[in-house]
């Protein structure tokens, strides 16, 4: 069955035609109807089918069209699962005051925890990625992850 394309500006209600080719069913069952009898069997059309045969251009959207009741939080989700390195870190379990010296103060205890630490590129990669500005994170300083960024390590 060939659809006969649309004319007009495709607002305006067509009622000599139904879109599946089948004259629609009365507004329920007749009077004479009996307790048990079955309605007739409709072959109704497939919405989509129906309107990607009569759309003049093709419909493409990046993102998907759908309605949810549901917020997604599934960035959330991710985020969580890619930050499970900071509970084996090595730094979680010592005192933080070395981690984040004062100006000036040193730095050689915290990169001496860092160096046997088993998720060190995580927390570098992770200082890098967050622009993290103070602090000892995968085994450099500030100034030494600044310095890496510009390409100068």
């Amino acid at each position: 069955m060939a659809f006969e394309p649309m004319t007009g500006n495709g607002l305006q209600p067509v009622h000599d035609v139904h879109p599946s080719g089948v004259e629609p069913l009365g507004d329920g069952p007749s009077a004479d109807a009996e307790i048990g009898d079955q309605a007739p069997v409709v072959d109704t059309p497939d919405v989509f089918e129906a309107a990607a045969v009569t759309a003049t251009e093709p419909m493409v959207s990046a993102k998907p069209n759908h309605l949810s009741l549901v917020q997604n939080d599934f960035e959330d989700l991710f985020d969580a699962v890619e930050e499970e390195w900071q509970d084996r870190a090595l730094c979680a379990q010592t005192d933080p005051e070395a981690f984040f010296p004062e100006k000036g103060g040193s730095t050689r205890e915290a990169k001496r925890i860092c160096q046997g630490c088993e998720v060190r590129s995580d927390c570098l990669e992770y200082a890098l990625h967050k622009d993290e500005r103070f602090g000892i994170w995968g085994g450099l300083s500030e100034r030494e992850r600044r310095r890496l960024k510009r390409g100068i390590v």
